[in-house]
C-alpha cells in the first residue's frame, strides 16, 4: 500500500546532492527488485552523503513500514515532510501508516492532504476512497471516486470504489452498471467481479450473479468469501447440490471455516438430514460455543430428532437474551411449538 518516490529532478546543486540522489535512485531500483537489504544500504548511504534528501527519507520510511517498523517509518516520513512540506507521496505514506495502525481518522486526514497537494496522486485517491468506504462514509467515498475519475477516466479501481459507494446507498441498478464498467476496464480484477456478483444478487439477477462470481473464482480460486456468496446464490436458485459442492470446496481450502460448516448444516437440515445436520453443528459449536445461529439450528435439529427437552433448554436460553435475531427466532419457534401442542391437545 505504501509507495516509493521517484528520482528528484536535477536542480543544479552541488556534487553532494547529486551523489546522494544517485544513491537514492539505486536504492529505489533495488527496492523495486525486492532486494530490501541492498536498498536499505543505498538509502542510508544517500542520507549519510546528504541528510537533507527528502526522497531518501521517504523511501527508507517505506522500507521500514514494509518490515513493520512503523514508528521508525513515521519519523522518516515526518523528516521528509519537514524538508519538503508539499511532498504528496510522504503524506500518503503517513496516511497508510495510520491505516496500518488502525488510526482511521488521522489516516483520512493525511490522505486528503496528499490529494490536495497533488491531485494526480492516484495512490492517495484510491486509498482515501477505500478508507472512506470502510468507515461507511459513502457519500464522501462516492465524491472522492468521481473526482478521481475526472483525472483518471480509465482506472478500474476507482470505478470499483464508486460502485461500492453507490451500492451502499442502495442505488443498485446504477452500481451494477458502474461495476460492469470496472470489469471491462480491468477484466482480471477478481475483486471487481466479486462485487459485481454481490450487487447483481441483491438485484435478484441470479443468473448474472452466478456468472460474475464464477468469473471471480476463475481468477482467484481461493477467494472464500466469493465462493460462499456463490453458494448463497445457488441456494436461491434452488441448486442445493451445487451450493453444497461450493461449501465443501471452502472446507478443502479452509478446513476450520465455521461459516461454511454451518451453511452445510443448514442445508442438511432443510433436506431433513437431521443426523448429518447435528454432526456438522457439533463441529461448529466446538469451535464457536457461543454461535447463536448454530445454537438455534442445533435446537431445531434436536427437536426434530425427538430430543425436545434438550431443544427447549437451548431455545429458552436464546429467547431470554434481550436482543438479537436469534433471540427473536427462538421466541418465535417456542411460540410455534406451543401452538402445535395446543392443536394436538
Amino acid at each position: 500500500m505504501f509507495s516509493l518516490t521517484g528520482s528528484q529532478k536535477p536542480d543544479g546543486g552541488t556534487d553532494v546532492r547529486s551523489n546522494s540522489r544517485e544513491a537514492s535512485d539505486r536504492g529505489a531500483r533495488k527496492h523495486l527488485a525486492g532486494d530490501l537489504d541492498a536498498a536499505r544500504a543505498e538509502y542510508l548511504a544517500a542520507l549519510e552523503i546528504n541528510p537533507q534528501n527528502a526522497v531518501a527519507h521517504n523511501n527508507l520510511g517505506f522500507l521500514l513500514a514494509q518490515e513493520g517498523r512503523l514508528d521508525e517509518a513515521a519519523s522518516h516520513y515526518q523528516r521528509a515532510l519537514e524538508l519538503d512540506p508539499g511532498k504528496s507521496m510522504a503524506m500518503a505514506n503517513m496516511g497508510l501508516l495510520c491505516v496500518a495502525k488502525g488510526d482511521e481518522e488521522p489516516a483520512a486526514d493525511w490522505l486528503r492532504k496528499a490529494v490536495a497537494a497533488d491531485p494526480r496522486n492516484l495512490l492517495a485517491r484510491d486509498n482515501l476512497g477505500r478508507l472512506l468506504l470502510k468507515s461507511n462514509r459513502l457519500q464522501e467515498a462516492e465524491a472522492t471516486a468521481r473526482a478521481g475519475l475526472e483525472l483518471f477516466p480509465h482506472e478500474g479501481r476507482l470505478y470499483l470504489t464508486l460502485g461500492l459507494a453507490v451500492a451502499g446507498q442502495q442505488r443498485l441498478s446504477q452500481a451494477a452498471e458502474i461495476l460492469r464498467h470496472a470489469v471491462q476496464l480491468e477484466p482480471d480484477s477478481a475483486a471487481a467481479w466479486e462485487q459485481l456478483g454481490v450487487v447483481l444478487f441483491l438485484r435478484h439477477d441470479l443468473g448474472s450473479s452466478c456468472d460474475a462470481l464464477r468469473h471471480c473464482l476463475q481468477l482467484a480460486p481461493e477467494n472464500v468469501a466469493a465462493r460462499r456468496q456463490l453458494s448463497t446464490v445457488l441456494i436461491a436458485r434452488g441448486d442445493r447440490d451445487a451450493a453444497a459442492t461450493e461449501l465443501e470446496t471452502i472446507l478443502v481450502v479452509e478446513p476450520g471455516n465455521v461459516a461454511a460448516q454451518l451453511d452445510l448444516a443448514v442445508l442438511a437440515l432443510s433436506e431433513s438430514q437431521w443426523s448429518a445436520a447435528l454432526a456438522r453443528l457439533e463441529v461448529v459449536l466446538l469451535a464457536d460455543p457461543e454461535n447463536g445461529r448454530a445454537l438455534f439450528y442445533r435446537a431445531v435439529t434436536l427437536d426434530q430428532l425427538g430430543r425436545q427437552g434438550e431443544a427447549a433448554t437451548i431455545l429458552d436460553a436464546l429467547a431470554a437474551e434481550p436482543e438479537g435475531s436469534h433471540a427473536a427466532r427462538a421466541r418465535n419457534y417456542l411460540q410455534e411449538r406451543r401452538e402445535r401442542f395446543i392443536q394436538i391437545q
